[in-house]
């Protein structure tokens, strides 16, 4: 008979993994997938740079076939770093700032304004203009609420929508 030790030990990693799973379940489904592949982002000037470094070893497709956060993506090019791709610090930079660019998520509710330029591709003056009326009066709902923001540019945060939850 076993030590009730080496029974419970995997039992209980088993139920970690389990819960982890089910906790994470609802945030990745609150993120918005890509529905397309990195063909509509070849007039980037970096797109050639990351099908260069990411494609030696993996479909475009693959790669961006879900948005990620800042965070996200860097835990992916780091793994990808681990797992031996090849490139300079300036070329990860730059493929890195593609991915948030045209692949990245944000949380409306928690951005600062740099999240908003870089991964909404709002002007500066919007992205301040978010932050301040969130400050003023709390969490945005849904898009709608946020296109209430007065003087903000409605129809990029519309081109942008897949790149924010609430």
């Amino acid at each position: 008979m076993k030590p009730l030790a080496q029974i419970s030990v995997p039992i209980a990693a088993c139920a970690l993994l389990a819960a982890t799973l089910g906790a994470a379940a609802p945030f990745a489904q609150s993120i918005p997938q890509q529905s397309s592949g990195s063909e509509a982002r070849a007039d980037d000037p970096v797109a050639p740079l990351f099908a260069e470094m990411c494609g030696r070893c993996h479909d475009a497709a693959r790669i961006v076939a879900m948005r990620r956060t800042r965070t996200g993506w860097e835990d992916v090019i780091n793994m990808m770093i681990e797992k031996g791709a090849t490139g300079t610090e300036r070329d990860f930079e730059k493929v890195y700032d593609y991915l948030l660019r045209h692949y990245g998520v944000v949380s409306i509710n928690l951005a600062t304004t740099d999240d908003l330029t870089t991964i909404v591709g709002l002007s500066k003056k919007d992205a301040d203009a978010i932050v301040a009326y969130r400050k003023e009066k709390g969490p945005f709902a849904d898009l709608e609420a946020l296109k209430k923001v007065p003087g903000i540019d409605v129809k990029k945060l519309e081109e942008h929508k897949d790149a924010v939850t609430f």
